[in-house]
């Protein structure tokens, strides 16, 4: 069987099964994966996430530059988070419905749209209900790469693996998808100050735009989007309708968008602290540069955390790099130099990657079948609220009353994740999670 035709994916073979043939080297588990989806799979899926990891920062940039003022560009980007809140989990629940291939193609031509008539607005000096309305439509119709592919993902492991084996491959892909993610808000916010400061303030939402139509159309059309493979197991409508509406509103599940959501505060209140406190070192441009010291912490606990003893529970991770992330957050108050603040970054980057990964991890071992989709975007969209309100919030917080105060608040958004852990560990809360059958809930990763 040829590893990278996904259509063949639930064949009965020993790559369906996870066992190999007799006297049969087998092969790494980044290897496999990377022949089941091909070669130009995890660039493209890399590349198309920016717009969703751009838009936020571009607005606010945008919005401050034509109109002047940071206090309009906090409310814009507040809104277009809210876009996001309202409609991303129905844009996962479509997809779980009709397939994402559909649901992709038109709603990345609706964002490239509301991203071309947010400029013409903006550089027509247009008032600001009607620059906030469209950032509505900016955020309700943000391409969900990254929940997207990490269910393509999932469900192709679940397709093609059982035992030990879907342990270590799910392992894998969680970490994978984190890094990923993490490494895309960190970098997006650096293209958006590389383009902007090259070409202007409209640059960054116009190459937003670009990636959207060119992307993550591309996306949408590779093999792994086919309807096929990108519902859930192969569930049927009427499963799905079964248990649309009870399944997921649980306090089990929707706990865990509560925890994307500070992971999001976190994000946008230190970045928007940090610009502060580079400005104070007079080196305002290399704030996306020292920003992306974060990501180094990140991808090194992420890739990890795969070697981790499955006795490491998943609820422990969660508490102990949220704690670590809190710390670090607090070292920031302390940071007098660009040095300094580079070591707090990539701790706290080690901390809050982790939490990623297991906030995920735990989301999948709780979503019921056919539902995946659903339950990713609904993450992924808190994080991206959780971002645009404290973008908001933290930078006016910042700006008044300088940087400290900024990172005292992303401090307290990682010890409330922190602590929200504790909660999220209650057999009360376990117990009620609706999650899958054994077979598909269990076996993939440590126990919560």
């Amino acid at each position: 069987m040829k590893t990278r035709d996904v259509r063949k994916a639930g064949s009965g073979t020993a790559a369906a099964t996870g066992q190999q043939a007799p006297g049969t080297r087998p092969p790494s588990r980044a290897k496999e994966l990377y022949s089941a989806v091909g070669p130009v799979y995890f660039p493209l899926a890399f590349i198309s996430r920016l717009p969703f990891a751009m838009t936020v920062v571009g607005l606010l940039t945008f919005t401050a530059s034509v109109r002047g003022s940071i206090a309009e560009a906090g409310l814009v980007s507040a809104i277009a988070g809210v876009g996001t809140a309202a409609v991303g989990p129905m844009v996962g629940s479509l997809a779980d419905k009709y397939g994402q291939r559909r649901v992709l193609l038109s709603f990345s031509a609706a964002n490239v749209a509301a991203l071309v008539a947010f400029l013409f607005l903006g550089y027509a000096a247009a008032p600001l209900w009607a620059i906030g309305a469209v950032g509505f439509l900016i955020g309700a119709s943000a391409p969900q790469v990254a929940a997207f592919s990490r269910t393509r993902l999932v469900s192709l492991v679940m397709k093609r693996t059982s035992g030990a084996h879907r342990v270590r491959m799910l392992s894998l892909v969680m970490s994978y998808e984190s890094v990923a993610d993490e490494t895309a808000f960190v970098l997006g916010p650096v293209a958006v100050g590389l383009a902007a400061t090259a070409l202007g303030a409209g640059a960054p939402l116009a190459v937003a735009a670009a990636i959207a139509a060119v992307f993550v159309v591309w996306f949408a059309l590779h093999p792994t989007g086919s309807p096929e493979e990108t519902h859930d197991d192969g569930h049927a409508k009427a499963d799905h309708a079964a248990t649309e509406k009870t399944s997921i509103f649980n306090p089990a599940l929707l706990i865990l968008p509560v925890g994307m959501f500070l992971v999001g505060a976190f994000f946008g209140s230190t970045l928007t602290a940090l610009t502060v406190f580079m400005k104070d070192q007079g080196m305002e441009l290399s704030t996306g540069i020292v920003y992306g010291g974060m990501s180094i912490g990140s991808v090194i606990t992420a890739i990890l955390i795969i070697f981790a003893p499955a006795r490491f529970k998943l609820h422990a991770r969660w508490l102990i790099f949220a704690a670590l992330a809190t710390a670090a957050g607090a070292s920031l108050m302390a940071a007098t130099t660009v040095a300094t603040m580079s070591i707090g970054l990539a701790a706290a980057g080690a901390g809050i990657g982790v939490t990623i990964v297991t906030l995920f991890s735990i989301a999948n071992e709780r979503t019921p079948k056919g539902r995946t989709t659903t339950v990713m975007t609904m993450l992924a969209s808190a994080l991206i609220v959780g971002q645009a309100l404290f973008t908001a919030l933290g930078g006016t917080i910042s700006e008044t009353f300088g940087s400290r105060p900024g990172f005292a608040l992303a401090a307290s958004a990682a010890l409330v994740l922190a602590l929200l852990s504790l909660v999220s560990r209650r057999p009360t809360f376990r117990s009620r999670s609706g999650s899958r059958n054994p077979g598909r809930g269990t076996a993939h990763v440590p126990r919560a």
